[in-house]
């Protein structure tokens, strides 16, 4: 009794900590993808912000550009209804009164004829925003208004990017910064965190914009960051590199809190468990038994002393039925489950077998190339066969001639591949190969040789009389094609240039060509199908 409970308590303390590792594997990929989805939820708010903000700052440029040329052209009236220009102190004037940063008269050469502002020395200092209006008078060309920078309150790129920045809310230990993708400086922060980002192995700023650069739109990185490792997520956007990132302490402290909460949690249950298991194997199991002992022993005594047991005593003659037919009820259950699980067996394999051939069917072959290319390193060749002028064997012998074609051509690739091959008929007079382990290409050559060869020899009155042969593409198998439709798309390709060479005879897509367009797109520099059709072309 005491070895029972004892290991009940180690079954369920080890399910206990199965279940406690499972818990916090699971926990820490929730907390990771939580983190990643926030951080990117970050980007994507600030994205917005950036957004709005510069198409609000579009339509405040627009509806300024038409406030200042309505400024212009009243400064160009004012000008061109006089008799002649006006003198400095009335172009003062004229500033103030549109209440403008210049006024600038260009000549008809072009040249400055009065400007309140000195533009004859350094003109580095552009003005923000101007207007130019063509003149109505021949005294002069154009007038130029220069806005007030202190009146329009207008924001440059970094200034518009730092004001977004401060609008984004972000939690403790998380921050978004914007970069300048030039110079690798930071243009500014988000508010509530760290004003500072300095990464371990990172001194120069040209490594520090390649850094940027590798980890742009691409998954999130684990970097130290200001001595703690932190999650660092990178997007490029608006021509600046913005950057997200979260500091793991404290996602690691929360997921060693829940460990802890689960842990506990799941002890308790599981020493509630034992103890009531325990509590109800004692009251409903172990004390049966213990009543059966004793009927049975004070029976058997009985018999023992008295000889009933040799004269059959009916107590023990009905025990014993009893289990024999638990007995013969558990074996016949046992050999049904046997004869059906033989079915299912057999139905599995006759669903992915082809009836006429014996050969696998388009869904057992699919299958097979897809556990294939399950392995780590997957390394074989995937053949399609097609019987060339197959149709004019079904409509001059009829189909059931056909299906002894089908069956003799099965025949041959069973003797000219290996066992360990898997070999399938896909529909009608499409066939498939599939050779586990590298071939060389010369090997290739000759097993497709003998194919060839052999449909020639075993069904030659059909070679002679309706042409009937063999065409073959393949495609090397060497891990950079992993899917089932991408190798059958090669080759297929491959299946195509050979019967486009003129039938019965084989071509292997080493180049693993899928393009199966019938013009050419120039997708490729080196295309043998593009030489076939540029070929094709030509001859039409």
């Amino acid at each position: 009794m005491r070895k029972l409970y004892q290991r009940l308590a180690l079954v369920l303390g080890m399910s206990a900590v199965m279940t406690v590792l499972i818990f916090t594997v699971s926990l820490y990929g929730r907390s990771r993808a939580e983190n990643i989805h926030y951080l990117r939820q970050l980007l994507d708010g600030v994205e917005e912000n950036l957004s709005h903000n510069s198409e609000d700052y579009r339509e405040r440029l627009e509806l300024l550009e038409e406030d200042y040329l309505k400024r212009a052209r009243a400064a160009e009236y004012i000008l061109s209804s006089g008799p002649g220009l006006v003198s400095e102190e009335e172009l003062q004037i004229i500033k103030e009164l549109m209440e403008v940063r210049a006024v600038t008269v260009i000549g008809n050469s072009g040249e400055i004829l009065m400007s309140t502002e000195d533009r004859t020395g350094d003109e580095s200092e552009e003005s923000v925003f101007h207007v130019t209006v063509k003149a109505q008078s021949d005294r002069f060309a154009a007038v130029r208004v220069d806005a007030d920078p202190g009146r329009l309150g207008l924001m440059d790129r970094e200034d518009l990017m730092r004001s977004t920045l401060r609008q984004a809310t972000t939690e403790h230990r998380t921050g978004i910064m914007a970069v300048d993708p030039e110079t690798g400086e930071i243009i500014g922060f988000t508010r509530n965190n760290a004003q500072d980002f300095e990464l371990a192995g990172i001194d120069t700023a040209s490594e520090f914009l390649g850094l940027l650069e590798s980890m742009a739109d691409r998954r999130a990185a684990v970097l130290r960051v200001n001595e703690v490792y932190q999650r660092v997520l990178v997007r490029e956007t608006e021509g600046y590199y913005l950057v997200a990132f979260s500091a793991l302490d404290t996602v690691f402290a929360d997921m060693t809190w829940s460990f802890w909460e689960g842990l506990i949690g799941i002890g308790a249950v599981s020493t509630a468990a034992i103890l009531l298991v325990r509590y109800y194997l004692k009251k409903y199991l172990f004390r049966h038994f213990e009543t059966v002992k004793e009927d049975i022993s004070r029976v058997l005594a009985g018999a023992a002393g008295s000889g009933a047991a040799d004269a059959g005593i009916p107590e023990v003659q009905a025990f014993v039925a009893a289990i024999s037919e638990l007995e013969k009820g558990y074996l016949d259950q046992a050999e049904g489950m046997h004869r059906m699980e033989d079915e299912l067996s057999r139905a599995r394999t006759e669903a992915e077998r082809d009836k006429l051939t014996g050969l696998y069917n388009r869904r057992g072959m699919e299958k097979r190339v897809e556990i294939f290319l399950k392995q780590e390193t997957p390394a074989g060749t995937f053949v399609l066969f097609d019987l060339d002028n197959f149709k004019r064997v079904n409509d001059s012998e009829g189909h059931p001639e056909g299906d002894r074609v089908l069956e003799r051509f099965a025949a041959c690739l069973r003797e000219c591949f290996r066992k360990d091959d898997s070999l399938g008929r896909l529909g009608g007079d499409e066939f498939a190969a599939l050779i586990s382990g590298p071939v060389p290409d010369e090997r290739l050559e000759e097993i497709f040789c003998t194919v060839m060869s052999g449909v020639r020899e075993g069904l030659e009155t059909y070679y002679k009389k309706y042409g009937v042969s063999v065409s073959i593409g393949a495609v090397p198998i060497d891990g950079k094609v992993r899917t089932y439709k991408g190798l059958y798309k090669c080759a297929d390709t491959a299946l195509y240039i050979a019967k486009y060479l003129g039938k019965d005879r084989c071509y292997i897509n080493k180049e693993k060509i899928s393009c199966m367009k019938k013009e050419c797109i120039r997708c490729r520099e080196d295309c043998p199908r593009s030489r076939l059709l540029d070929l094709k072309s030509r001859e039409e």
